[in-house]
């Protein structure tokens, strides 16, 4: 686009914008998106909404389906629960407390959604932390503010359309669950009344608000991406330390503080309730985002502290070189990521040994487990790793790639990339440099886990060569989920890389956890990457999963410089 292109649209919006913060619509016109700060962010966050609303519908009613034509007795729920059970304390963590898991409530509260906060957080994350830092960095803000509207007012406005567009989610996935229990209850007590329906999405609601309002509150002082980056912080750590905290004694100092622990007595689905603790979870909410509210409001536009302590030389190629700048500003997102994923991985494997004393104090379950993972040694930090860790690393991995995919996107989504151009770069070469260094930064990230991995299992007395490669081939697999968006990015709109990949990696993850749980037909669950990468934390590998997650990065990474060279840049 041209110089005077840009400006023209960039005067369109001014005027826009102007006639948003003068316009007298109706309440109704207002709501829906005219005339109204509220209404727009409303009506552009409607999709998102009703996408999530349905799909935990959908997972609900698939679940329960399952349920009433397997399970249909009572005594065959009683004994599916009392096997899980007996399960090492390690195993029953990532669970949860099965409550009342008899009934058909119960079961899906325990089965789907005790971790249902981790995938709709980050939508909460995304949605916060760059609501306002995102505008600010790209100087939209500026012109927003040029309304009569007051800070306030616009961070107020922005805030209440994200809690109505999660309300909205929650309102049909409550309906889901009513029409579930009505149509697929086989047991008594099966039936979902709407009081623990809509009791049970109050709770699902406010932890899903939770990681976001930690991003909003910091968002006004730090960047769009640090802010996004301690609020997921702070939610999967939340939930790590609540779910391991029996199993890792190390856990239950910091599990005090964790709102999963909070909140694990309040399962209206199940039939128990903790409002006192749901109206303090609430409390913190909204005192987060009254802080961020407020700071937006005192502070100056688009001027972010930085988090790093003190200044380290950066090296002259950082400063001059595509790659080396684009490696360089991922820096810090590359150290966080793989100290908090190393964290996590080395507690599993130090604690691999007295998991396996458990396992085979109870026969039944370690043949279970052994005919899901044949040939497994589960007497190894590798085995307990790919039990335990692998699958959920694999999904934490493809966010930190959405992330890494995020800020390659932001060079031209933030209009850096006409200046970057100037110089006698060219789009193609410039997207495979700085599409590299993306790949060389998740491979950073993963040599971070590798080591401390390994540290784990060598405090464990086990083998340290399996875990270790196998921490690669998930780094490989966050890759291939990367070119995925890279290629999105390259061949449609820039905006939606970080999405894209995020929402990929968030539905294989889903299509193998809820396929085992379901029985989905192979053909379905066969569409998951993560099916075809063997079991490599205990040796395993599946050379031809490794090839293919192998092409789709590097297919991905030509087709964003091919879109790239062929296309206009975002104006």
């Amino acid at each position: 686009m041209s110089a005077d292109g840009r400006s023209a649209a960039a005067a369109g919006r001014s005027a826009a914008v102007v006639r948003l913060g003068r316009s007298q619509a109706s309440p109704v016109g207002r709501v829906v998106g005219l005339g109204s700060l509220f209404g727009k962010t409303l009506r552009d966050s409607r999709r998102a909404a009703l996408i999530v609303g349905g799909v935990l519908a959908l997972i609900a009613l698939a679940t329960a389906s399952q349920l009433s034509s397997q399970f249909s007795s009572e005594q065959a729920r009683r004994e599916i629960v009392g096997s899980v059970s007996q399960m090492p304390a390690i195993f029953r963590g990532l669970l949860g407390d099965p409550i009342n898991a008899t009934t058909l409530g119960g079961y899906l509260s325990w089965r789907t959604l005790n971790s249902m906060p981790l995938f709709l957080g980050m939508w909460s994350i995304l949605a916060l932390s760059s609501t306002l830092a995102g505008e600010a960095r790209r100087g939209s803000l500026e012109v927003l503010l040029g309304t009569p509207l007051s800070r306030r007012s616009i961070a107020t406005q922005k805030v209440a359309a994200h809690l109505v567009a999660v309300a909205i989610a929650m309102t049909i996935a409550a309906l889901g669950l009513i029409v579930t229990g009505a149509t697929l209850g086989t047991l008594p007590g099966d039936a979902i009344s709407p009081t623990a329906a809509f009791g049970h999405m109050a709770w699902l609601f406010l932890m899903t608000i939770l990681g976001g309002a930690v991003a909003f509150a910091v968002s006004p002082i730090v960047s769009r991406s640090a802010a996004a980056g301690i609020g997921a912080v702070v939610l999967f750590g939340s939930f790590v330390v609540s779910s391991f905290r029996a199993s890792i004694p190390a856990f239950e100092p910091l599990s005090q503080v964790s709102f999963f622990r909070l909140t694990d007595g309040h399962r209206p689905l199940a039939g128990v309730t903790d409002w006192p603790a749901i109206a303090l979870l609430a409390a913190v909410i909204a005192g987060l985002l009254l802080v961020g509210i407020v700071t937006f409001a005192r502070r100056d536009v688009g001027r972010p502290v930085s988090l790093a302590v003190g200044r380290l030389p950066r090296p002259a190629f950082t400063r001059r070189e595509p790659f080396g700048r684009m490696l360089g500003d991922r820096a810090i997102a590359v150290v966080a990521w793989g100290i908090g994923l190393g964290l996590y991985g080395i507690a599993v494997a130090a604690s691999s040994g007295s998991f396996a004393e458990q396992l085979k104090s109870i026969p039944r379950i370690e043949e279970m487990i052994a005919r899901i993972y044949p040939g497994v040694d589960f007497s190894t930090a590798g085995g307990v790793l790919q039990l335990i860790f692998f699958s959920f690393a694999t999904l934490l991995f493809a966010l930190a790639g959405a992330t890494f995919v995020g800020g390659w996107a932001s060079e031209e989504n933030d209009r850096r990339l006409d200046m970057v151009l100037s110089a006698p770069v060219s789009r193609a070469g410039w997207a495979l440099r700085t599409g590299l260094a993306t790949y060389v930064a998740i491979l950073l990230m993963t040599s971070i886990v590798a080591v401390c991995i390994a540290v784990g299992a060598w405090l464990a007395g086990s083998p340290v060569t399996a875990p270790f490669a196998g921490t690669f081939v998930a780094g490989l697999y966050a890759m291939a989920i990367a070119g995925i968006g890279l290629a999105a990015a390259g061949a449609w709109r820039p905006g939606t890389a970080a999405l894209i990949t995020g929402l990929v990696g968030i539905a294989f993850y889903l299509i193998d956890l809820l396929g085992a749980i379901l029985g989905l037909p192979a053909w379905i669950t066969d569409l998951a990457l993560t099916k075809h990468l063997g079991q490599p934390m205990a040796g395993m590998f599946d050379v031809a999963g490794i090839v293919a997650c192998a092409g789709i990065a590097a297919g991905g990474l030509a087709v964003a410089a091919i879109g790239l060279q062929r296309r206009d840049l975002r104006g």
